[in-house]
């Protein structure tokens, strides 16, 4: 019986991090023979979130660490599998997401603890690494555009950094960038999400703009480390969008999943949210005159995306649900 390949993955408790944590737990709940063993990353393992990650799915186990220590997450992780008995301390896999807004946030800290991370999983040898990142506009195009969102050129410096560093052909480790868009689980009910849908309504018009859920960042991320060698996720980048609506589109399809129009504020509210937020301007201003570039149509005749509506329906907090 082959022992279980140990994947680390950061941002554990986070949207991302615990999609990827459900989708490679639930592939494994349908096995025989346990395929993978899973390593969560935070920085407090004592935390209610960290703990309620333990107690939902058994077998997995909590590292702390900090990602602006990344030889210490190695060590302590491999602590971690010496103390559960399993019979290697070498880690497999890693998932890496790093966060790119909030307190304490800079692009030089993400471009840095992306970018480390990728050092430190190539020097203790992990075999494959699944990054996650952003479309800018296709494929093809993702390579070559950073745009002028600084979150957004912070994944292409760390993009580019993996594909140099680990090998475009994987020489010193393989690799996968997924490269999501817009969240569907950044729509919650409250005012921050009404003032943002008023700054696109206004903003963007008419032009479409591509959502995705971060179900699917993690059954993506579940599929290439199952498959590392095979071509759709060998070495390569993959756009992942489950919906392209315009606003009308989008607030249609609210009031057929939740029998209320999309929850977007005056027009004078998202104007100042432009004025002061200069990254959301950047970003918003973006999706009208650029915007994200996957083929939503290809992708769902191959994968099945969620698409909007259904997350809308099963997913969101937009719709009461009995437990």
């Amino acid at each position: 019986m082959a022992s279980p390949k140990p994947i680390l993955i950061t941002g554990a408790t986070g949207n991302q991090g615990s999609a990827v944590i459900a989708a490679l737990h639930a592939e494994d709940a349908s096995r025989s023979e346990k395929k993978f063993l899973l390593l969560a990353v935070t920085r407090n393992v004592s935390s209610p979130s960290a703990q309620k990650l333990e107690k939902q799915y058994p077998g997995l186990h909590l590292v702390q660490g900090d990602l602006n220590a990344i030889p210490e997450i190695f060590n302590e992780a491999e602590k971690v599998l010496e103390q559960s008995g399993n019979a290697t301390t070498k880690i497999w896999g890693v998932y890496s997401v790093q966060i790119s807004m909030g307190a304490g946030v800079t692009f030089e800290s993400e471009v840095a603890q992306g970018k480390n991370l990728i050092n430190e999983s190539i020097a203790r040898g992990v075999k494959h690494l699944v990054y996650s990142s952003v479309d800018r506009g296709g494929d093809k195009s993702s390579w070559d555009v950073e745009t002028p969102i600084p979150h957004f050129q912070s994944k292409h410096r760390i993009e580019h950094h993996l594909r140099d560093t680990a090998g475009a052909k994987g020489a010193k480790m393989s690799w996968t960038v997924l490269r999501p868009v817009a969240f569907m689980e950044n729509l919650v009910p409250g005012m921050p999400t009404k003032v943002f849908l008023a700054a696109m309504r206004d903003t963007m018009r008419e032009k479409p703009n591509e959502w995705v859920s971060v179900v699917d960042i993690g059954r993506f991320a579940q599929k290439a480390f199952a498959a590392p060698t095979d071509p759709r996720y060998f070495c390569t980048a993959i756009g992942i969008a489950g919906s392209k609506l315009t606003f009308a589109e989008l607030d249609a399809t609210f009031k057929k999943a939740t029998g209320s129009a999309a929850p977007a504020t005056y027009w004078v509210l998202g104007s100042v949210l432009m004025r002061l937020v200069k990254e959301v301007n950047l970003m918003v201003t973006w999706f009208a005159t650029d915007g994200y570039g996957v083929d939503v149509e290809d992708l769902n005749s191959k994968e099945g995306v969620m698409n909007f509506e259904t997350w809308l329906r099963e997913r969101s907090a937009f719709v009461e649900r009995e437990e």
